[in-house]
């Protein structure tokens, strides 16, 4: 396992920019858009996940869904177990938030999503720091679009 790989640098960035959007969208403004902040929450962690996956040099698959993420994670440390509910959560944000028929959240969802999502930012980029990993907040010098290299889609 190289901590060379570029992309799993990509990987932390996105998901911090992700979080670090739906975070300062939740305390700036009015109207809050709950939909939208649980939707970046769930991709905050979608890519988190994809990044620890990638520098385990595994094969991340073409999908939103954070369990079978979390479940891919648990091969490398079962530690993930314990994010298996908040997956679950976050997961039903992907799709239920962007189209019909509406989810009715309320800021109680909204502020779940942002301490679970930060709960598994942080705990994955710890496990991703023991791998040789760090966050930078400077956006990475390696920009890979549509690349297909590390994914498998999914049937």
């Amino acid at each position: 396992m190289s901590t060379n790989n570029p992309v799993v640098n990509e990987w932390i960035y996105f998901a911090q920019m992700d979080y670090d959007h739906a975070f300062k969208s939740a305390r700036t403004f009015h109207p809050v858009p709950i939909e939208i902040i649980c939707y970046h929450c769930q991709q905050s962690v979608e890519k988190i996940l994809k990044g620890y996956i990638v520098a385990q040099d595994g094969t991340v698959v073409k999908t939103h869904d954070l369990e079978s993420l979390i479940e891919q994670c648990k091969k490398y440390s079962p530690d993930f177990e314990m994010y298996a509910k908040s997956c679950f959560t976050l997961t039903t944000y992907i799709s239920s938030t962007r189209y019909p028929p509406k989810l009715e959240l309320t800021e109680q969802h909204m502020e779940m999503a942002l301490k679970d999502a930060s709960n598994i930012l942080e705990f994955t980029k710890s496990k991703l720091k023991e791998l040789g990993y760090e966050y930078k907040p400077e956006k990475p010098d390696h920009q890979v679009y549509n690349d297909d290299s590390n994914c498998e889609k999914k049937p």
